[in-house]
């Protein structure tokens, strides 16, 4: 019987360390090397079962004391392990102590392709280390089936850590049910003298005759089946729902990464536009920045999704990342995979050339934006760097965007977002040059406007934001000025996202001059615009121009366009200023005095309660005279300006044609076809097609019915105050700022 004793217990043994490590394979797939994460971690649960057995047979049975008596061995482990893999903190001892402290927060701003070091395998070891040892004091104790309660919790957050590596989960919780069924086979029987934890009743002698003989209770079989059964059934579904997507890949409803809830750390404000770079740089085009070999091939350096204003700023959601890179969500359709290795050199700031979309990088430690693709040097800047880097370059076609369709749902938004401040033709430039078609031909063309209307002129200021382009941009079939490729980049995007399409500007550098040895100089340096389409991803567009002027003698990255200078050569270069400004030089003293105190709000108020009617009532003079076209934009604005009023969510970039549809939706009892005719009338004004005065008057007239019924379905404080809005005049002064 010794012997079998012995072959249960190693076999209970066994079990409880495989159901500990069962989340093993799953917190491993967060690393860029799974093996060696998963075997030290295999490792930790197997070790961590061995120490606690031993202590509890020293202590004799004493459960809490021997999880504790544990704890010194699993902290020289993590020495250990700080010298096989260190962290950022350097020496076994003083890197162990760090990880320990830190690890937790690290893995939760660590890209989920994280490198094997110490500070990002803590956290996991430790809760490991832990499950086995309070499992093995649970099977110790004879509580079978609480002991698989801390692998079976570990592996459902191993489940929600990593919800795109989740695949293995299944497996991982079968391998939990079988480990139960191996425990409750294996559990010792109870003797018939021994009055063992459940499976000995003694029960009293009522006719005072001494207590009856022991009676063993029968072995629950069936129910260590039933229980085992259990196990395989509900640990897999639980596991499901806690963040296995992975297992459920059809399901519309899709685990989130709890990464994305934790704040990452932010780019440096040194490196938030690389744009800044580039005029200069167009003057002194000969300066060497990096040696690359390999392919020929476009290197990208940043991506800057989110425009200000003043500039353009990269998204800030770098993770830390190990050598292996985690895909975008969409994948172009067709790629090339392209290497290279690159020796930097003077290049300046830490943003890190790669050929296309980055799947592994050799030789430098960075951290990733997955949206964009673009990486950093998590450990200072790249000049002096040597590393080998491999991306998806893709190969696009014209054919391939052609019948695609742009996605502005709500995760697109914030590339549609123009801030306030727009010059007041820049939307009119953007519709004209873009004209109408498909999504695909309106960008094309945006880009063909750009590249034909000016010219690239090295050296010219630097500055992209709208007071350059106010002096930049002509409408379209005039002559414009020179700039470089910071401006029509810039330009192209926020042209864009004018005429409704998802846009972000892109830098990187051309292939360099050579053969496979290959020096990339500032000259190289070029920006792009790039545009979203669903089922592509980000398709690039080249605005800048072939033609070359003159370099300009005043260079400089980062300086500004001064009201004096003149970028643009046409006549219309100034028109698309800001006129805010205009008239608003002095300032009428009568209201300076303590009376003027006190009689100035008074005059305000009146004048508003007067005026805000009033000018409603010359708008709606507007509807009622004029030329046809005339009266339809009147009439169009007039609705754009009771939406706003109603308070109506309507996404800046919605069409005419979405305007109506979301107007039938939001009164129903309206006729959708009148409203749908409405439409299309106003596209016909807005692309020069013909109108009649009778088309007009149909405007018109449903225009104010959808207004009134508008205010009719507005709460009593909303109706009350309709024709006081503040607002409503300023919005019909800047048509350009509603939506369309």
């Amino acid at each position: 019987m010794g012997a079998v004793n012995r072959i249960r217990a190693a076999l209970s043994s066994a079990a409880v360390a495989l159901a500990s490590a069962a989340s093993a394979p799953l917190l491993a797939a967060g690393y860029d090397r799974p093996l060696p994460a998963f075997t030290v971690l295999a490792v930790t649960a197997a070790l961590a079962v061995a120490v606690t057995s031993a202590a509890y047979r020293m202590l004799r049975g004493l459960g809490p004391a021997a999880i504790l008596a544990g704890l010194p061995v699993a902290a020289v482990w993590l020495v250990v392990l700080a010298s096989w893999a260190p962290g950022p903190v350097k020496g076994p001892v003083p890197g162990a102590a760090d990880a320990v402290l830190h690890s937790g927060a690290r893995i939760l701003t660590t890209s989920p392709r994280a490198p094997v070091t110490v500070d990002l395998l803590a956290f996991p070891v430790a809760a490991i280390w832990l499950a086995a040892a309070i499992a093995t004091v649970l099977r110790r104790d004879g509580r079978v089936l609480p002991a698989l309660l801390p692998g079976a919790l570990l592996l459902c957050g191993a489940t929600a850590l990593n919800p795109q590596a989740a695949g293995p989960g299944y497996w991982s919780a079968a391998l939990v049910a079988a480990c139960a069924a191996v425990l409750l086979a294996a559990a010792p029987r109870a003797r018939p003298d021994t009055a063992s934890a459940g499976f000995t009743v003694r029960v009293p002698d009522l006719a005072d005759a001494g207590p009856a003989p022991a009676r063993r209770r029968p072995r629950p079989r069936v129910g260590a089946m039933v229980a085992a059964v259990a196990c395989a059934v509900a640990l897999p579904g639980a596991v499901a729902a806690v963040g296995g997507s992975g297992m459920l890949d059809d399901w519309p409803v899709k685990a989130a990464d709890p990464r994305r809830a934790a704040e990452a750390p932010e780019a440096p404000a040194e490196e938030r536009n690389p744009l800044a770079y580039l005029s200069a740089w167009s003057a002194e085009p000969d300066v060497p920045l990096l040696n690359v070999s390999g392919p020929k091939t476009q290197l990208r350096w940043a991506v800057l999704s989110e425009f200000t204003g003043p500039t353009w700023l990269p998204d800030s959601t770098y993770l830390l990342s190990g050598a292996t890179l985690l895909p975008p969500a969409d994948m172009p359709p067709k790629t090339v995979r392209t290497s290279v290795r690159v020796s930097v050199g003077r290049l300046p700031g830490r943003w890190v050339p790669v050929p296309g979309i980055p799947t592994r990088v050799d030789g430098l430690a960075v951290e990733q934006d997955q949206e964009s693709g673009t990486l950093l040097s998590s450990d200072g800047p790249v000049a002096g760097r040597k590393y080998a880097a491999t991306g998806e370059v893709p190969e696009w076609s014209g054919s391939q965007a052609a019948g695609a369709v742009i996605d502005s749902g709500e995760q697109y938004q914030r590339y549609l977002r123009l801030p306030p401040g727009a010059p007041g033709k820049l939307e009119e430039i953007a519709l004209a040059a873009a004209g109408d078609g498909t999504a695909h031909q309106r960008a094309s063309r945006l880009a063909a406007y750009l590249r034909a209307s000016y010219t690239f002129k090295p050296g010219a200021p630097g500055g992209h934001g709208y007071a350059e382009l106010a002096k930049l941009l002509v409408a379209p079939g005039r002559r414009g000025g020179g700039a470089t490729s910071e401006q029509f980049a810039s330009a192209f995007a926020v042209l864009a996202r004018a005429a409704g399409l998802p846009s972000r500007v892109a830098v990187g550098f051309g292939p360099g001059s050579g053969d496979r040895e290959r020096v990339v100089r500032t000259g190289d340096a070029v920006a792009w615009g790039e545009i979203y389409f669903r089922g592509l991803g980000w398709v690039p567009y080249d605005p800048n121009p072939r033609e070359r002027t003159q370099a300009s003698p005043q260079t400089g990255s980062g300086k500004r366009i001064e009201e004096g200078d003149e970028p643009s050569d046409g006549p219309d270069a100034q028109d698309l200023g800001d006129q805010g400004g205009a008239g608003g030089g002095g300032r009428s003293g009568s209201g300076s005095g303590p009376e003027g105190l006190l009689v100035l709000p008074a005059l305000v108020l009146l004048a508003f309660l007067i005026g805000a009617p009033l000018l409603g009532a010359i708008r709606s003079r507007r509807l009622r005279r004029g030329a046809a076209p005339d009266r339809i934009r009147a009439a169009w604005t007039e609705l754009l300006v009771a939406t706003r009023v109603a308070g109506l969510p309507v996404p800046a970039s919605a069409t005419p044609v979405e305007m109506v549809e979301r107007l039938a939706r939001e009164l129903p009892r309206t006729d959708p076809a009148r409203l749908r005719r409405v439409g299309r009338l106003v596209n016909a004004v807005r692309y020069g097609g013909s109108v009649t005065l009778e088309d007009a008057a149909f405007t018109v007239s449903e225009v104010r019915s959808v207004t009134a019924a508008l205010r009719r379905s507005r709460p009593l404080p909303r109706r009350l105050l309709w024709w006081w809005d503040p607002r409503a005049p300023l919005w019909a002064a800047q048509p350009s700022r509603l939506p369309r």
